[in-house]
């Protein structure tokens, strides 16, 4: 064994040495004197000898600093950082070794850098670059200024302009300035519905924050903007002529540094003199020749151009305006006319040029391709081909026939992502804008389309359902999650309460896996009021007793207190369907839980256990696994386990994943509690594996917290700093207040 001179001294070895004893000291709730007695008989040294080596002294021998380095990782729960800095202060020997030993490097598998946007899939097959306007937007946004404006007459490419810049500026580019994220928002699909919380919502969704969105609207805000100085966020906010709401006007021009705002406009808005401003106008002759030459390829209609030289009538009378040239391409190919003819027309317009191009469009359009555009207007943002057969009631080669017709003639833009992804159809402004004219002259249509619309919707909808025994199913709903709102929206508005509550039932829970909150929260205020509205005892009940949920989780206990006596209100239980009289009473007894009243609640689910009324299997696990939390609550262990492991029997019978995922989590809590910590933590990878698997954050971050305290009894401290990291994000995300308060204060006990 080596032995050092008692001469040597080191000042950091000292400091180290002082602050591990306080560590110590302040973890097992002692004094340092306690500590330094209780080390030197560790060392069989007595405690004056530690006051020694506090100031500075190097212990004689490298089996006393390898005994206080097992006391400050092991007692005081210091990390590999400070470990390697002691031993190094300390002269040890081989410290790499013990350093691994006593406190392993992590091994974390690196995970794909995640980029935060919600960019629309391009309606181009190719972008016509505009150089003078690309380069303004950029020197735009590298100014101090907090918004960049581009104005153009309508049709003019200020979307796909935008679009284009925002999604270079996700690209590591010298030539573009970086941002961390981009929150698309546009107000083209509802014009004049786009207000600030709407944009602070969108915000909060796209840089995956869902559960600020439930914020009331100060504390939102200010989480949000907490959100954009913490990271470059480009913002853009496309159609800004139809929004009316100041407070986002104002909010728009001091928006957080160092993000930004992108906003398009046909208007030069007055309050937005002080922005950056881009004047959009028609495209140069070269810009507009390989625009025509790309469209005229997709057309095959190459040999009816001619050549370059005929551009300029067509470029004098189109403007330049892209939106018009190739709707103009799509006249020459269904009119069969030559191309001086068909600009001789344009010549000859009055009033509008765009009246004229989609009155002509129009009158070239079949019966079949007029519906399919009509209904088209009534997806908010995107629709499939089959939402759009099945609404407009065209199907087959006559589908395809109008899709073609309408995307040739630019009246239907094709969006899609990549060869995997079937294509989905949008709307531009102006074409919205005329299909929804005309969609207002044929009520008759209006009234049968807008029925099969909301009937495709609560097929689509029930196909996904409550299927917590195949989490999966719900993947279906992503690409319509803003169809389906826009569907319970118009059904309530006009009257359709059962439509509303249909639709509803079968889409709240796809948003609760999701942890879109504020979208369920609404979801479900809509179907208690059509429930109440036409009677239905049984739905009014169900979405009271979720509203009772969502709002106990969140710590609203004025709100969840109004819902309670709403609920209390309603009358002959004893009627009502199995499900329901448990969603009933599940719902005070998660209630009396929220409020602290473990014991009252217990007693509540206990009664509901023994009830005279037949439970589902899947009811009464839910039940269980109730009962097995509060009394782990209480520590009643061996109860709780028990009871746990049947309701996972039950579970795993019925294949309910979210109780499976409930009762592992609790079970590996009291695996770590009783010291079978291996067994703990196979049991919380599982349930990571399963969450992750199923998007299903909720549990994932439960799980995530566990395994910080599972780390922690294995004395893994960066391990434990990782996964607690990881589970404070998340409960920051879906906006888990108290287990964001109980694991931010973990965070700092940790440091």
């Amino acid at each position: 064994m080596a032995v050092k001179s008692p001469a040597n001294r080191s000042e950091s070895f000292g400091r180290l040495l002082s602050g591990m004893i306080s560590s110590l000291a302040y973890y097992e709730g002692k004094t340092s004197a306690v500590v330094e007695e209780e080390l030197g008989m560790a060392l069989a040294v007595v405690g004056k000898t530690i006051q020694r080596y506090k100031s500075g002294y190097l212990p004689p021998s490298d089996e006393a600093v390898r005994l206080l380095a097992e006391a400050a990782v092991r007692r005081g729960f210091l990390g590999r950082e400070w470990l390697q800095r002691f031993l190094h202060a300390a002269r040890y020997p081989f410290a790499e070794k013990l350093l691994d030993e006593l406190c392993p490097a992590p091994q974390v598998r690196p995970r794909p850098p995640r980029v935060y946007e919600n960019l629309p899939a391009p309606t181009y097959s190719q972008f016509v670059m505009r150089e003078l306007a690309f380069a303004e937007v950029l020197d735009g946004l590298h100014q101090r200024s907090a918004a960049v404006l581009i104005v153009g007459l309508g049709g003019n490419g200020k979307t796909s302009l935008a679009r284009e810049v925002a999604a270079r500026c996700l690209r590591d580019d010298s030539e573009t300035p970086r941002f961390d994220a981009v929150v698309w928002v546009s107000d083209k699909d509802r014009p004049g519905t786009t207000n600030l919380s709407m944009v602070l919502d969108e915000i909060a969704r796209t840089l995956d924050y869902p559960g600020f969105a439930q914020f009331e609207h100060d504390e939102k805000r200010h989480e949000v903007e907490q959100l954009l100085r913490r990271q470059r966020v480009l913002l853009v906010v496309d159609n800004f002529e139809t929004i009316t709401d100041g407070a986002l006007l104002a909010w728009l021009l001091r928006l957080p540094e160092p993000s930004k705002a992108l906003i398009t406009s046909r208007e030069k808005h007055r309050g937005l003199w002080s922005s950056w401003l881009v004047d959009l106008r028609g495209m140069s002759e070269a810009e507009a020749w390989a625009l025509i030459s790309d469209r005229a390829r997709v057309l095959k209609i190459d040999r009816l151009v001619g050549e370059r030289t005929q551009l300029e009538p067509l470029l004098a009378a189109t403007g330049g305006n892209p939106k018009a040239l190739t709707m103009t391409l799509g006249l020459l190919k269904y009119e069969r006319r030559p191309l001086q003819e068909v600009v001789d027309d344009l010549y000859a317009a009055r009033g509008d040029l765009f009246d004229d191009l989609f009155t002509r469009a129009w009158a070239l359009l079949d019966e079949a391709a007029r519906r399919m555009l009509l209904v088209a207007t009534f997806f908010p943002t995107s629709a499939s081909g089959e939402a759009l057969s099945a609404t407009a009631d065209v199907q087959g080669f006559a589908f395809d026939r109008a899709v073609e017709r309408l995307a040739d003639m630019a009246l239907l833009d094709v969006q899609q992502a990549d060869l995997r992804s079937p294509p989905r159809y949008v709307l531009h402004p102006l074409v919205r804008a005329f299909a929804g004219a005309k969609l207002g002259e044929q009520a008759g249509f209006e009234t049968g389309a807008r029925e099969r619309w909301v009937g495709w919707c609560s097929i689509l909808a029930d196909s996904a359902g409550h299927r917590w025994d195949d989490l999966e199913k719900l993947n279906i709903l992503d690409e319509e999650g803003e169809t389906l709102y826009a569907a319970i929206l118009w059904a309530f508005t006009n009257k359709h309460y059962q439509d509303v509550v249909s639709i509803s039932n079968n889409v709240t829970y796809y948003y609760y896996v999701r942890g879109l909150w504020d979208r369920r929260l609404k979801t479900e205020v809509l179907r208690a009021d059509a429930a109440q509205i036409i009677g239905d005892i049984s739905h009014e009940i169900i979405a009271l007793s979720n509203l009772i949920m969502i709002s106990s989780r969140q710590g609203k206990d004025a709100e969840s207190e109004s819902i309670v006596k709403r609920l209390l209100t309603l009358k002959k239980l004893d009627s009502l369907p199995e499900g329901v009289y448990f969603r009933y009473y599940h719902a005070l007894a998660f209630y009396q839980y929220s409020n602290g009243d473990i014991s009252t609640a217990l007693a509540s689910w206990e009664a509901l256990s023994v009830s005279n009324r037949q439970l589902s299997i899947h009811d009464r696990a839910i039940v269980l696994r109730w009962i097995g939390e509060c009394l782990l609550l209480q520590r009643r262990m061996l109860e709780a386990s028990n009871i746990l492991q049947s309701t996972l029997d039950l579970a795993i019978v019925n294949n309910h994943q979210r109780t499976i995922l409930f009762v592992k989590i609790r079970l590996a809590e009291i695996d770590l509690l009783q010291g079978r910590i291996g067994e703990g933590r196979q049991k919380v990878q599982e349930c990571l594996s399963i969450a992750h698997r199923h998007k299903d954050r909720w549990y994932a971050a439960q799980a995530q917290y566990l395994l910080f305290r599972i780390c922690l009894a294995e004395c893994k401290l960066p391990a434990a700093r990782i996964a607690l990291v990881e589970a404070i994000d998340l409960f920051e995300r879906l906006s888990m207040r108290r287990e964001l308060a109980e694991a931010r204060q973990a965070l700092a006990d940790l440091a």
